[in-house]
C-alpha cells in the first residue's frame, strides 16, 4: 500500500464503524462500543503506561504529547488528562472528523489529518512525550522505519517515546507483504479492510539508534489473537 491507499481505506474504515476498527472487540462490532466505556480504555491503558515510566526512574516531563495513530481520539483525550498539551495524528480524515466532534479538551487537545510518510508538520524537538499503540501494525514496515526516526526526531532532549509494534514469526516469516495485501484485498472483494505488518525488532532498534535515541526497554510477548503469526513488541525510548 501506499500512502494514498492508506489514506483511503482507513478514511472508509473511520467512516463505517470508527471504535471497532481501533478496538477491535467482537462484541462491540456494528458500532456498539459505549462511549463512555471506550474513552475509560484509554484512560487506563495511559495511566498505566505513565505509571511504568514513573517505575523505571525516568523523569517524563507533562508539557506536550504527540499521540500517533490517534484514531478518534481514545488515547489522546486521555493523555491530556496528564499533560499541558496534547497533538493527535491520524491518515484517516474520518477518523479525525470524528475525534473532534468528541473532543473533550478543545482548549488542549487538538487533532491533524496526516497524508504523509513522514510527520514535516511538526517541528524537531517539540514533544515531552510520544506515544503510538495499535497503530503502527497496520502500516507497511517501510513507513513503519520513517515514522519511528520522526518519533525520535520530534522528541524533546530528555523526552520519551513508548509505542508498540509487531514481528513475525513462524510460517507468517516466509510470507512477502505484497502477497498478504494481494490475498486481502481479493477476500475483502475491494472493500476496505484492516491490514496487519510486521517489522523485525533490528530495524526498529537501527531507526531509533542512528537517529540519536536510547532504547530503555524492550518487551516482546505473543500478540493475542495472533499468537501462530506475531509477537508484540513495546519500546521505551529517552532522546
Amino acid at each position: 500500500m501506499n500512502i494514498d491507499k492508506i489514506h483511503k481505506n482507513w478514511t472508509a474504515l473511520g467512516a463505517d464503524d470508527p471504535m471497532w476498527v481501533v478496538l477491535s472487540d467482537p462484541a462491540k462490532k456494528g458500532n456498539r462500543w459505549e462511549i463512555n466505556e471506550f474513552f475509560e480504555s484509554g484512560r487506563q491503558e495511559i495511566n498505566g503506561v505513565i505509571g511504568t515510566i514513573q517505575k523505571m526512574d525516568l523523569k517524563l516531563h507533562l508539557g506536550k504529547a504527540l499521540d500517533f495513530g490517534c484514531g478518534v481520539g481514545r488515547l489522546s483525550q486521555a493523555l491530556g488528562n496528564h499533560f499541558t498539551a496534547v497533538d493527535g495524528v491520524d491518515v484517516s480524515a474520518s477518523m479525525i472528523e470524528k475525534a473532534k466532534s468528541l473532543n473533550q479538551h478543545p482548549e488542549k487537545v487538538h487533532f491533524h489529518l496526516n497524508v504523509k510518510s513522514d510527520l514535516n508538520d511538526f517541528a524537531s524537538n517539540t514533544y515531552d512525550f510520544i506515544y503510538s499503540a495499535i497503530c503502527l501494525q497496520h502500516i507497511p514496515p517501510d513507513f513503519q522505519k520513517k515514522y519511528i526516526a520522526e518519533f525520535v526526531r520530534l522528541l524533546k532532549p530528555g523526552g520519551i517515546a513508548c509505542f508498540q509494534a509487531i514481528h513475525a514469526h513462524g510460517w507468517r516469516n516466509h510470507v512477502p507483504n505484497w502477497f498478504a495485501d494481494f490475498y486481502r484485498t481479493l477476500r475483502s472483494k475491494g472493500k476496505p479492510f484492516i491490514p496487519l505488518y510486521a517489522i523485525d525488532s533490528r530495524s526498529v532498534h537501527q531507526a531509533i539508534q542512528s537517529n540519536g535515541g536510547t532504547i530503555k526497554k524492550h518487551d516482546s510477548s505473543p500478540y493475542p489473537g495472533w499468537e501462530s503469526r506475531y509477537i508484540c513488541d513495546t519500546f521505551v525510548v529517552v532522546k
